[in-house]
Formats: C-alpha cells, sequence, structure tokens
C-alpha cells in the first residue's frame, strides 16, 4: 500500500501528513467551560493515546476551559468554531493548536480574518466540510468537494498552508466517494471520520469500513471515530481501525478461534488471562506490541496458526501445545498453559528474537 503525498502540518507537538504517522483524535463531550469536567474527559482520552484533542467552543467561559485544559495535558488541542468569527479569534489567542471552522456556517470574510490571525500565531487550520451545512447541488460528493475546493482558494490566496481538509457524512458510500474525489485535487492533508456514526456494532461497522477503506487506498492523514458514546471509546476504536488496516501497531495481535463443537478446552477463559496477562508485559517490553500471539482451539486450523505466529497455542483434549516460531516447545495441560505462554514469550522479547 503506497501512501498519498501530502504537506506535513504541525498541530502543537505533532505533525501529520507527510511522513508522520496517521493520528488518532477524538472529542470531549462536555461544556469546555466545565473545567473539571472536560480536563477529566480529556485525560481519560490522552490515557487511551488520544494525539489529538477537539473541544468545542460555544462562548467566552470555553475559551478559559479551552486554556484551562492546556496547562492539564500535553496532547494539542483544537477548538471547533462554528458561526462566530469572535470565538475563533479568541481561542487561536488563548493557545489553541488548530482551529476547525465550518464554511457552511461562516462567511468568506470571517475565513479571511481567521486565517489572518492564524497565519500571524503560525497555528493550523482545518476546513471540516459536514454534509449537514452543505448546499447540495448534484450529488452529495460533488457539493462537498466543491464547498473545500472554494474555501481552500481562500486559504492559498492568502499564501496559507497550515491546513487540513475533511469531508464527512454519515453514509459510508458518499464519504468515500468525497474523500477519493478531493484526494485528486489537492496535497494538503486529510482528516477522516464518518460523522454521526452512532453507537454499537452499526456505528462501530461503518467507521471501520468507511476510515478502513481509504486508509487501504492510501488516503488519511487523521482518524476520528465518532461515537455517541465515551469520549474515550472512540480512541480506542481509532487505535483498533489504524492496528486492523496494519497502519500502526499498539497491541500485540492476538488472533483466536471462535471456537466449535470440536473444541475441547475453554479458549474463552485462556483468551482472557492471555489478554490480561499480555496487557501487562507490554508495560514492561514495548516491543511486544509487534507480536503475533495465537490462541486456537483444535487441530484443524490451530496448529497451522500457531506455528505462523511468533508464539502460539493450539488445544486438544484438556491440552495444548504450544509453539514458538513455528517451532513445538512442548505440550502442557489446560491449568499451566498461561504461564507456559508467557514464560517463552518473555525470552524472546529479552533475547530481541523479534
Amino acid at each position: 500500500m503506497s501512501r498519498r503525498k501530502t504537506k506535513k502540518v504541525r498541530i502543537g507537538n505533532i505533525f501529520v501528513g507527510g511522513d508522520a504517522p496517521v493520528a488518532v483524535q477524538g472529542m470531549t463531550k462536555c461544556l469546555t467551560g466545565d473545567i473539571k469536567r472536560v480536563v477529566t474527559d480529556a485525560q481519560r482520552m490522552a490515557k487511551a493515546g488520544a494525539e489529538i484533542i477537539r473541544v468545542a467552543v460555544l462562548n467566552e467561559a470555553d475559551i478559559q476551559g479551552l486554556q484551562a485544559l492546556k496547562t492539564k495535558i500535553n496532547v494539542p488541542l483544537v477548538a471547533d468554531i462554528h458561526y462566530h468569527r469572535k470565538l475563533a479569534m479568541l481561542a487561536i489567542e488563548g493557545g489553541a493548536d488548530k482551529i476547525r471552522i465550518n464554511p457552511g456556517n461562516t462567511s468568506s470574510k470571517d475565513i479571511r480574518e481567521i486565517i489572518k490571525l492564524a497565519k500571524e500565531k503560525k497555528i493550523a487550520v482545518r476546513i471540516g466540510i459536514n454534509s449537514g451545512s452543505v448546499k447540495i447541488k448534484g450529488t452529495l460528493p460533488k457539493s462537498m468537494v466543491s464547498s473545500a475546493l472554494d474555501t481552500l482558494k481562500l486559504f492559498q490566496d492568502a499564501d496559507f498552508h497550515s491546513i487540513v481538509v475533511s469531508l464527512k457524512t454519515p453514509s459510508v458510500t458518499d464519504t468515500i466517494a468525497s474523500y477519493r474525489e478531493i484526494a485528486e485535487y489537492m496535497d494538503y492533508p486529510l482528516h477522516l471520520g464518518i460523522t454521526e456514526a452512532g453507537r454499537g456494532y452499526l456505528a462501530l461497522s461503518k467507521s471501520a469500513i468507511g476510515i478502513g477503506a481509504l486508509l487501504l487506498e492510501g488516503i488519511g492523514d487523521t482518524i476520528r471515530v465518532s461515537l455517541t458514546e465515551p469520549p474515550y471509546k472512540e480512541i480506542e476504536a481509532g487505535r483498533a481501525i489504524l492496528q486492523a488496516a496494519g497502519i500502526r501497531r499498539f497491541a500485540p495481535e492476538i488472533i483466536s478461534c471462535p471456537t466449535c463443537g470440536r473444541t475441547q478446552v475453554d479458549i474463552s477463559g485462556v483468551l482472557k488471562k492471555v489478554e490480561k496477562e499480555a496487557a501487562k508485559l507490554q508495560k514492561t517490553y514495548p516491543a511486544l506490541k509487534n507480536f503475533k500471539i495465537a490462541v486456537m482451539g483444535c487441530s484443524v486450523n490451530g496448529p497451522g496458526e500457531a506455528k505462523q505466529a511468533d508464539i502460539g497455542i493450539a488445544g486438544g483434549k484438556g491440552r495444548f501445545v504450544l509453539f514458538k516460531k513455528g517451532i513445538i516447545i512442548g505440550t502442557y495441560q489446560e491449568k499451566n498453559i498461561v504461564n507456559k505462554l508467557l514464560t517463552e514469550t518473555r525470552k524472546l522479547l529479552t533475547k530481541g528474537e523479534k
């Protein structure tokens, strides 16, 4: 997979686009002026792995919340602005690392003023096109792209290039079509997402398909999984999508069989222990994130999958065969297999065999 070449844009203490990793971001779900709550939300997001955090700015109290948040976390903050040029200017002056504007509710005159101050303060701006705010002429994707390109010209006329662009809809197909088309016209970083995806399995599926399809085509430099759920879950889902697409690694890949009538061991119980212990082990050995661990239940696919992993187990009748780098280490009772798996994994990590 060849990633689309884009300009590299600085956002606080990180970069997006160019050769920078695809960044995971999310948005807080409370009034930014509620300082205690917004700090709690943001800190939990940061702990989950957020690399950019966006906050809503509706009034001057939210500017104060933004400033307070800047002192509490070391993650770039994006001020999400709609309608009000004054709030955008205050957010820029207040230390926002990036401004998100919506051309659907911000006049060209106001955008020019925002560009002028953002250029002076050397911060990035995201042109955030949403299907709910765009004037539709013809198809929705073409209308989204047209709006983005018209707005982009305002920035280019001002010789301003610290730009990120997004074109979000709740439709997977419309979103993919919009990003594919805009990618043909410009080389600025793209922020991906399926907006208003909802919650639960359908929301996660829409986001994984929409974001994942674009990433696999080399399109996308930052992502947000928009969920009607606590904000840290957006970060967890975003990281999972990047790892599933083979874009980044955050944790070991643990593959396991779904189980069936052939299974004669407690795969679910063993898997739960392996996941728990692997998470602990990674804190000591960060390189574990690059490992592939197989937890398999029977003799059909189990040995083959276990052999192909860095380390893996294949179940039989109350017992497991342990494989390390494709070689059988031994056969062990179910009650002992997790400890043995961990022991051999530590050996791989300490010997640098990965």
